[in-house]
């Protein structure tokens, strides 16, 4: 027998009409007479009554009287069938016991109570003698009815959490949970199960009126009986009604701090319910592990909202929902599969579509969602020619909100495709669908796909007013995802600004919301935009940082199509810290793997990224070919920065090449493509500045790298100011203007500690005013951060900017 039934205590006797229970006898009297119950049946009663305060789930409940939840769901039934016919109640008129669907059940009358003394052991009660009992302290004997013990109080105590547990049991509840450890599936890179880990799911906190109250505990169970059906190791309720009771989870469900039970191993699961004009806003936190995961639904069934976030919490970590005894409808697929697309579980996705009756599965909706798992898994032709299907199967005079939402998804695909302008009619033609309907999300969705398309024109202040506008319609809908993804459109408009500095607490804070959300796609996503605005504010480092946090791509990504995009971002970061070998790797695996047609800009850039690296290692012929070779249309359309960037290589590897008219014909093409644009006029400034140079035109290419260096200081981004720097303090040192120069170098000073071209210029600069420690060390710390990338002897010209 366990522990915590093996000592005395106070029993109750309820009473309640014309009935009296007696726990301690464990007799039930009906107008005096003792009425005669298999012993199951009465250890239900029993239990409800002392769980009267909430409702009381199936599993809790076969929990509390059979020791178990693998009992068969009959033998609970007809215990709940025979006490109602004993009580009067009927499937109508339930004054007892009430049902509440897919919850369980709850005691509904107030018994008076009447405390009876602890009896003795004697010849009714187990012997504590270790020498007397079996193993565990059972002794079965098997009835057609059920099992029972040779205690006969055994049953009746089980569930008695608040008098029973002790600290004998918490210690071996701690124990279990670090135990169960070791026995909780969580997804492998692949989508495969992994070990497992302890799950407790705490009680929810409500936020409602008093009537709603028993959520406390009832919702608690429902969370977490949905999660043992999705296959996830759950602490039973009763251990934690059993640690509320021994007032180690605090009256708010906050478990107390403990070594053991707050073990970084166990997943601790507290759920939130609140009422908001008719509708529940549920929300599930997950912490432990090193997870911190969160799932929300919003229903005007506080139960269903339930079911909903448990298994979009199940997805996220990798587990196939439940499927019900009655089908999902095919909106409620819809949304599971989505919420598996979204947490990066592409399998679970296609599975919950296969193992779906055919009806749902050729239903509008689940098609849709069909639809985004090709695109989540970087087929975005296959994701649009399904859309295409579906519209075809959708009347033009019925369904707009549908077939909003298949414009949406077939412009989505459109924008990674490059085809822009067929984007925008998709997304301006969801719009036109969604003026009557009440749809903000779908709404939101198009205005930021309308947002997107502008953005790549350079139509900044139009991509900022749709990005406004569907921020707007997210809040509306209290939808965090849907405004962290705008938030990460805005953050990519700052960037084409020049606004690297704004936009880098936008994509940390998109990226601490995907990641709460369990989005692994958008997190990327907001991680290689971060890398990138780190990256021209000299903060090498931390970009680097940024990039270990997807990185291997497998673990991190489903997406190939997307893969490949992170593969590069890590290469340029690695190389801007003097890791080229490990960049060359990369470069060279993005050639050898990559798709030719589906990664085909992906591979244009990385062609360009290897002609800057070619013109840094001083290799002018092989840098001009590949710059060359990547300056097509479509980088142009898609990426205008990089198109300039490559087109700067061009020019100088031609001009340190020793092709000086070539050189000259580029910058004048180069010249008539920047027009009057800022930061593409900073780059024709300075090509003619090095071409002035190289032409031994001093004074002229002094004051074309002085009419350079003040744009970049106005534009006030570090890598332009480095960019211009480096070369206009060459110029000024062998024009013997060294005060000059000792200026630009003290610009340029408060990134000595990070970039290798600014310690190289001040190396320089104290060389040419004679303070030879300050150059020595200023050379050593040129040194350490270049790592593989050459660095000229001192006395020489700096190393080519790249």
């Amino acid at each position: 027998m366990s522990a915590r039934l093996s000592y005395g205590m106070t029993a109750n006797v309820y009473r309640f009409r014309n009935f009296k229970l007696d726990t301690q006898a464990r007799e039930l009297h009906l107008n005096g007479d003792l009425v005669t119950l298999p012993v199951s049946t009465l250890d239900c009663l029993i239990y409800l009554i002392q769980q009267r305060h909430r409702t009381v789930g199936r599993d809790e409940l076969t929990s509390a009287v059979w020791g178990r939840v693998d009992i068969s769901e009959v033998s609970l039934s007809h215990a709940i069938m025979r006490l109602r016919r004993l009580l009067g109640d009927s499937g109508n008129d339930q004054n007892s016991i009430r049902t509440l669907p897919r919850l369980g059940y709850r005691w509904i009358v107030e018994p008076t109570i009447e405390e009876a003394p602890a009896t003795t052991t004697n010849a009714r009660q187990e012997s504590s003698s270790p020498a007397t009992a079996p193993e565990g302290g059972r002794q079965a004997i098997d009835t057609p009815e059920q099992t029972v013990m040779t205690a006969p109080h055994a049953n009746a105590l089980r569930g008695r959490w608040k008098l029973l547990l002790t600290v004998v049991l918490l210690s071996l509840v701690a124990l279990a949970l670090l135990w169960n450890a070791h026995r909780f599936d969580q997804p492998k890179a692949d989508g495969a199960p992994g070990p497992h880990v302890a799950a407790m799911v705490l009680p929810t906190q409500v936020d409602a009126d008093s009537e709603w109250s028993w959520l406390r505990f009832g919702f608690m169970d429902l969370v977490a009986n949905r999660l043992r059906k999705g296959d996830l190791t759950t602490t039973p309720s009763e251990t934690v009604v059993g640690l509320v009771n021994a007032h180690r989870i605090d009256p708010t469900g906050v478990l107390q701090e403990d070594a053991a039970l707050n073990a970084k191993s166990t997943l601790l699961i507290q759920p939130r319910v609140a009422l908001v004009n008719g509708l529940w806003n549920v929300r599930l936190e997950a912490h432990g592990d090193g997870r911190h995961l969160i799932a929300e639904a919003q229903a005007k069934d506080v139960l269903a909202a339930g079911r909903t976030v448990a298994d979009d919490l199940l997805a996220k970590l990798g587990h196939v929902p439940p499927t019900d005894s009655d089908s999902p409808t095919p909106s409620e697929l819809a949304q599971r599969v989505n919420a598996a697309v979204l947490a990066g579980q592409l399998q679970v996705g296609a599975e919950l579509i296969r193992n779906a009756p055919a009806a749902a599965r050729n239903s509008p909706e689940v098609a849709l969602s069909s639809s985004a798992i090709a695109f989540f898994a970087g087929e975005y032709e296959s994701s649009r020619a399904q859309a295409e299907a579906l519209l075809d199967r959708l009347p033009a005079d019925k369904y707009p909100a549908m077939r909003a939402r298949v414009f949406n998804r077939l412009g989505t695909a459109d924008v990674r495709l490059d085809r822009n302008e067929e984007a925008d009619k998709a997304f301006l033609e969801a719009i036109r669908l969604l003026a009557l309907q009440n749809d903000p999300s779908a709404l939101a969705t198009a205005y930021t796909g309308r947002g997107v398309v502008a953005g790549q024109a350079q139509r900044l202040d139009e991509a900022a007013t749709y990005f406004g506008r569907a921020r707007t319609l997210h809040e509306m809908s209290n939808d965090a995802f849907g405004v962290a993804r705008v938030d990460l459109n805005l953050g990519a408009v700052a960037m084409d600004r020049g606004l690297p500095a704004s936009a880098i607490p936008i994509f940390q804070d998109a990226a601490t919301r995907f990641e709460s959300l369990s989005t692994p796609e958008a997190l990327n996503s907001a991680l290689r935009s971060l890398a990138d605005a780190q990256s021209m504010l000299l903060e090498h480092a931390d970009a680097l940082a940024t990039t270990d946090r997807f990185w291997p791509v497998a673990a991190h990504s489903h997406n190939p199509r997307e893969g490949w995009w992170l593969t590069l971002s890590r290469a340029v970061v690695l190389a801007s810290n003097g890791r080229l070998h490990d960049a060359d790797e990369l470069i060279a695996r993005i050639r050898q793997d990559s798709d030719a047609e589906k990664d085909a800009i992906v591979r244009i850039e990385n062609e360009g990224f290897a002609a800057d690296l070619a013109l840094a290692r001083g290799d002018y012929t092989n840098s001009a070919a590949l710059a060359k070779s990547a300056l097509t249309p479509e980088l142009e359309t898609t990426n205008w920065q990089d198109y300039a960037g490559t087109w700067s290589t061009l020019i100088r590897a031609l001009q340190r090449g020793g092709q000086v008219a070539a050189a000259a014909d580029e910058i004048a093409r180069f010249r008539t493509w920047a027009g009057k644009d800022d930061r593409r006029s900073l780059y024709v400034a300075l090509a003619d500045a090095d071409q002035a140079r190289l032409e031994n035109r001093s004074a002229a290419a002094i004051q074309l790298y002085a009419d350079a260096m003040a744009k970049a200081e106005r534009l006030a981004i570090p890598e332009d100011m480095v960019v211009v720097g480096e070369p206009y303090t060459a110029a000024l040192l062998d024009a013997g203007q060294v005060d000059r120069a000792s200026a630009i170098a003290g610009r340029l000073a408060q990134w000595i500690e990070k970039d290798m071209r600014v310690a190289w210029i001040q190396a320089t600069v104290y060389q040419a005013l004679g303070k030879a420690d300050a150059a020595r060390t200023a050379f050593e710390r040129a040194r350490r951060l270049a790592g593989e990338r050459r660095l000229p002897e001192p006395g020489s010209s700096p190393p080519a900017p790249h």
